[in-house]
């Protein structure tokens, strides 16, 4: 890909996410809830801390070889280190053998290799939340989002695993969950199918692992995964107990002895996090503002 295309496809990504975030009613209430709910997370985090507990591990949510288009447990490869709901977070693609995440046209979301992969829950646990009603958006590749999706998770599901650790499954594909609020779910079992729903740039799976039910004021915490290989400039390796990291490809194994068992420095939420939400939050507002003011007074000029 050329640096004028990914420069044009970033842009896209920008201003569609622009539109969403201030003229689309759901966006604008969303776009609030996350940055004042980032807000309370970090507060308390500061005031009472977060507890993390590794020893909850996990399996990789899908069947086969996935590549981590992003996310990791360091600030340099993480999902989004500023937003600490989504700082341990992953996004999963899958790739052909020239590294392709299509066959045929970029445009279209069922040529994607992931469109319509089953999507396994990561442990036994108790579905707490669920929406299957949103429309895969039918654009995909160019990096526009869908201005008009009433959710940035699109279709997703929470599962309940522990107190404190909650699994989130997101942009999953239209109609295909296979659980529902109050069920409980074992290790491996399909809960639904990759999709392009929501904020989804091209059909991928956002999955990460948060301290509490709510999207908007959770905290992420890192992901302890169990039996699993990792592929990484030529280097595989057997991984009983570990971390995953960006443009690593990633399956189950149904036992490993390597002996390999990895630890992590769970980075909390702190006092800088929070100056740096308290700014965020006060041009969200003013942002908000503006644009609802604006709206009042086209409307009012009209009438």
């Amino acid at each position: 890909m050329s640096f004028v295309t990914s420069l044009k496809i970033l842009f896209e990504y920008f201003l569609s996410v622009f539109i969403w975030s201030f003229l689309n009613p759901f966006g604008l209430v969303q776009t609030l809830r996350q940055t004042v709910g980032q807000y309370i997370a970090i507060s308390r985090s500061v005031v009472k801390g977060v507890m993390y507990d590794d020893t909850v591990t996990f399996v990789l949510p899908f069947e086969g070889t996935w590549k981590v288009a992003n996310g990791g447990i360091r600030k340099q490869t993480s999902h989004s280190w500023d937003i600490v709901g989504q700082r341990y977070a992953y996004d999963f693609v899958v790739v052909d053998d020239a590294g392709k995440t299509y066959r045929g046209s970029s445009n279209s979301p069922e040529n994607y290799l992931a469109f319509g992969k089953p999507i396994l829950a990561a442990s036994d646990g108790v579905v707490v939340d669920v929406r299957n009603d949103i429309k895969d958006y039918h654009r995909a590749g160019t990096g526009w989002v869908d201005i008009k999706t009433p959710d940035i998770r699109g279709n997703y599901v929470v599962i309940k695993h522990d107190s404190g650790k909650y699994t989130l499954y997101a942009h999953l594909k239209a109609g295909s969950i296979t659980v529902k609020k109050g069920e409980a779910v074992v290790t491996g079992q399909k809960i639904g199918e990759c999709g392009h729903s929501g904020h989804s740039s091209e059909p991928h799976l956002h999955f990460q692992l948060q301290d509490r039910a709510d999207f908007y004021t959770a905290i992420s915490l890192p992901i302890k995964f169990r039996n699993f290989e990792r592929l990484e400039n030529d280097t595989q390796e057997c991984i009983e107990l570990g971390y995953i990291e960006k443009d690593q490809m990633v399956h189950n194994v149904n036992t490993c002895c390597s002996g390999i068992l990895e630890t992590v420095d769970f980075i909390k939420p702190k006092i800088s996090d929070l100056v740096w939400s308290t700014f965020v939050l006060f041009f969200t507002v003013l942002g908000i503002f503006v644009v609802v003011v604006r709206i009042i007074e086209f409307i009012l000029n009209i009438l």
